[in-house]
């Protein structure tokens, strides 16, 4: 047991002391490093499921792409590419949650990822620096905003997913998705299986013709 002081992340059905034994999402949503291109679906898919009025904003994504160094390939030549800077959904107590004085966060039922009561929140900032990731943004409300893990289907991966589709439909072109979220999909050390899609080519596709993103080159 850690010397965390005692205090509850309340979800409304469970409750577990910060420093007790959690179920969680480690290590189950991440990014590839050296396979980014920067297309920066992930962040407009995320900010228009999340921002208040459902347009494209990306200071209300709850991801942001990176440089970050990589194994040199085709992405990246020159052993620096990008990143999809996400929350690493930390094993109990996460530590954006250890710094909060009014206990804003708590686990999702559903998920039991660490998100944040917005009615709690001070927006003192704490949780801001207290994040060793950087995941834990400021929006321009002055909300303080971090991974919901979309109720547990997370728009970013089929997003990222729909990606070689939506440019190249009816051709021959692989490409691998980046973002992965194992209860999405069986997904093996291969990376051979993708999330399920809906709709999500014909949203991406509809945001390439009106501008609001971009097709690589």
């Amino acid at each position: 047991m850690s010397s965390v002081p005692q205090k509850e992340l309340v979800t409304g059905v469970e409750r577990y002391p910060l420093d007790a034994e959690v179920p969680n999402v480690v290590e189950k949503l991440f990014s590839l490093r050296n396979q980014c291109t920067e297309c920066n679906v992930c962040e407009v898919a995320c900010s228009l499921v999340h921002s208040p009025d459902g347009t494209v904003n990306p200071q209300y994504a709850r991801l942001k792409i990176n440089h970050a160094p990589a194994k040199p390939s085709k992405v990246s030549p020159g052993g620096l590419g990008f990143v999809a800077d996400i929350c690493h959904h930390c094993g109990n107590p996460p530590p954006c949650a250890e710094v909060c004085p009014t206990e804003a966060f708590y686990y999702d039922p559903k998920t039991k990822a660490a998100v944040i009561e917005q009615d709690n929140c001070i927006q003192c900032m704490e949780c801001v620096p207290g994040c060793p990731f950087d995941t834990v943004f400021v929006a321009p409300s002055g909300e303080l905003l971090k991974c919901d893990l979309c109720g547990g289907d997370p728009v970013c991966v089929k997003a990222c997913a729909a990606r070689p589709e939506m440019l190249n439909e009816g051709k021959q072109y692989v490409r691998l998705p980046v973002l992965f979220y194992s209860e999405q999909a069986d997904f093996n050390k291969e990376h051979k299986q993708v999330p399920e899609m809906g709709d999500e080519v014909g949203m991406m596709q509809a945001m390439l013709e009106a501008g609001k993103i971009s097709s690589p080159a």
